[in-house]
């Protein structure tokens, strides 16, 4: 795709071959082009802002968190020598001069702005349970003294952080001033954190090095205090000026994350343990990486599968970026819950953490695609917010949501603490104030909210993307005729944002999106966008509104369905 149609695409245009969009085209050209053209000048005006005395400095996890501590940082390319100087915080006026050294290996990173060298050093034979005075340098030049804290021998009580999209929300305007108020005041209100992930979409374009140069600046204080376990999301895979995807390369050149996941996607998708809890981290970006690196989806279920079966610890939590159970209000991800919640389901994930979507949502517990009365029978899906500067105006709760709220009045954090045998997540705004707690008591099974599973309706309620279809909207309940399901065609269609118009000759004329269907009543075919359809049902006349089968619906407009007979609902997806 070229950059002109490719950029036209992400902002939401359609294009059709009509001449009367031709001046409008023209006009919509020569706005994408100045668009790019700021955004290369943006670049090119644009620092670096590497030299020589050490930035960006970063704490990760590559080997054990009781007796490692990986850090990198980064500095221009003219300096070939990363040192690590390093002592127990027991004495800090001896520091550095009774420290130990631990020599950097470098890495040249190349990116929009200019080359910079990329310097880690993964410390060994650390004693658990203790902290650390540390700096970085080159034997000359050092950073300001941090520190850092070793897990514990047999901890069974800890705390993280948990963040949603971090992103800017603007590749031309890299305002991470959100952010680093959230992190910040993340941190300063739970300073006994042992680490943070952010679950992806840190930056708005992965491949532009000011929105990182900005990120970092924002989460100073933090990154270089406790380890960053991040995990990938879409937006770490765009390129500028025209969004094309690659692999993450920034993301993972910069964050220095264990090697154990499948060929191919080693630092994208990773494990690791903390205390008696095992952490998953996927990679949910088949859209973006299929062209460059295959089905990644399949890729990685094996190896899911593999490691969650190797794994004795209490708990099991599952992070990945894109939402299996999402509040957006037409975008689904049905791909990434038919790859991964099966496997989740058969080893008894307690929590899977997602972003994406930027609100905060936390499931009914979810075993086999279904809702289950306790989190000891299923996986509770937890939708993070956003931390950074983008929210959506499309957010809704859910027909699979206990709970929902939309943080479009600020960002939001969530801490989690695991103590023993519960497990409590809470979700919290950028100013303090609380959003949700939820916690999971495995000695009992039970949840606290207890889980109150939506009862069964007396009449089917339909469900498209997750969202019920009531009056005005929807004239009559989805009913079954010989066995087969039919519903109104013109609720189903204008929840959609589509129109039905009647023809003279009593022809039906549907367009949803890019999709013109032609079809009439009785008709045992269709055509969509020109072509011959054959139906499974024809179209038939209710009172006041056209019917069509469920079966029918997926053959015009893609639509998988279910039955769910203890909420009698029928429910859409694509």
């Amino acid at each position: 795709m070229n950059p002109f149609m490719a950029m036209m695409r992400h902002a939401g245009f359609t294009f059709r071959r009509n001449a009367l969009l031709a001046g409008a085209l023209f006009v919509a050209l020569a706005v994408v082009l100045a668009v790019c053209g700021t955004a290369a000048a943006a670049a090119a005006a644009g620092s670096l802002g590497a030299s020589a005395v050490p930035d960006h400095v970063t704490l990760t996890w590559t080997q054990d968190p009781a007796t490692t501590q990986t850090i990198t940082w980064r500095t221009d390319t003219t300096v070939q020598t990363g040192i690590v100087q390093y002592a127990k915080a027991t004495d800090p006026a001896s520091f550095p001069a009774e420290a130990q050294s631990a020599e950097a290996t470098v890495q040249t990173l190349s990116t929009d702005l200019g080359d910079m060298n990329l310097h880690t050093v993964t410390l060994t034979g650390l004693e658990p349970g203790t902290r650390y005075l540390y700096r970085v340098g080159d034997g000359t030049r050092w950073s300001p003294t941090y520190s850092f804290t070793t897990e514990a021998t047999g901890v069974d009580r800890f705390k993280f952080l948990v963040f949603g999209d971090s992103q800017s929300g603007d590749p031309l305007n890299p305002e991470y001033g959100p952010w680093q108020k959230t992190i910040q005041n993340a941190f300063n209100s739970n300073r006994d954190a042992r680490f943070f992930v952010n679950v992806g979409d840190l930056v708005e374009w992965g491949q532009s090095y000011i929105h990182w140069n900005k990120w970092f600046d924002a989460a100073k204080g933090v990154v270089d205090t406790i380890p960053a376990m991040p995990v990938q999301g879409n937006h770490e895979t765009y390129n500028p000026p025209d969004w094309h995807t690659t692999k993450p390369v920034f993301w993972t050149a910069q964050f220095k994350l264990p090697q154990n996941g499948p060929e191919g996607l080693k630092g994208q998708t990773y494990s690791f343990d903390y205390g008696d809890a095992h952490f998953v981290m996927l990679d949910s970006q088949e859209a973006e990486e299929q062209p460059v690196a295959g089905d990644i989806l399949e890729a990685q279920k094996a190896w899911l599968e593999q490691d969650l079966q190797n794994t004795a610890k209490t708990w099991k939590i599952v992070f990945f970026h894109k939402t299996p159970y999402y509040n957006k209000a037409t975008r689904s991800n049905e791909d990434i819950k038919a790859a991964f919640g099966p496997i989740l389901d058969k080893y008894g994930v307690d929590v899977v953490f997602n972003g994406h979507d930027h609100g905060v949502a936390r499931t009914y517990p979810i075993n086999n695609d279904s809702f289950v009365s306790s989190p000891a029978q299923g996986t509770v899906y937890y939708v993070t917010g956003r931390s950074g500067n983008k929210y959506y105006t499309d957010l809704s709760a859910k027909v699979w949501d206990a709970f929902f709220y939309d943080p479009q009045a600020q960002p939001n954090y969530v801490v989690v603490q695991v103590n023993g045998s519960k497990l409590t997540i809470k979700a919290v705004n950028q100013d303090g104030s609380l959003i949700d707690v939820y916690t999971i008591d495995k000695a009992t099974g039970l949840d606290t909210p207890r889980t109150a599973l939506p009862s069964r309706a007396n009449n089917t309620r339909l469900v498209v993307f997750g969202n019920m279809l009531q009056e005005p909207l929807l004239p009559a309940a989805p009913s079954q005729v010989n066995g087969k399901w039919f519903l109104p065609l013109e609720a189903f269609v204008h929840f959609l944002g589509g129109s039905v118009a009647a023809q003279a000759h009593g022809a039906l004329t549907i367009k949803v999106g890019s999709t013109t269907i032609e079809a009439a009543p009785d008709a045992a075919q269709a055509t969509v966008n020109g072509k011959v359809t054959t139906l499974p049902d024809a179209l038939a006349k209710g009172k006041g509104y056209t019917l069509v089968s469920a079966d029918a619906l997926k053959a015009l407009l893609g639509f998988n369905y279910k039955y769910d007979p203890a909420t009698n609902m029928l429910m859409f997806v694509r």
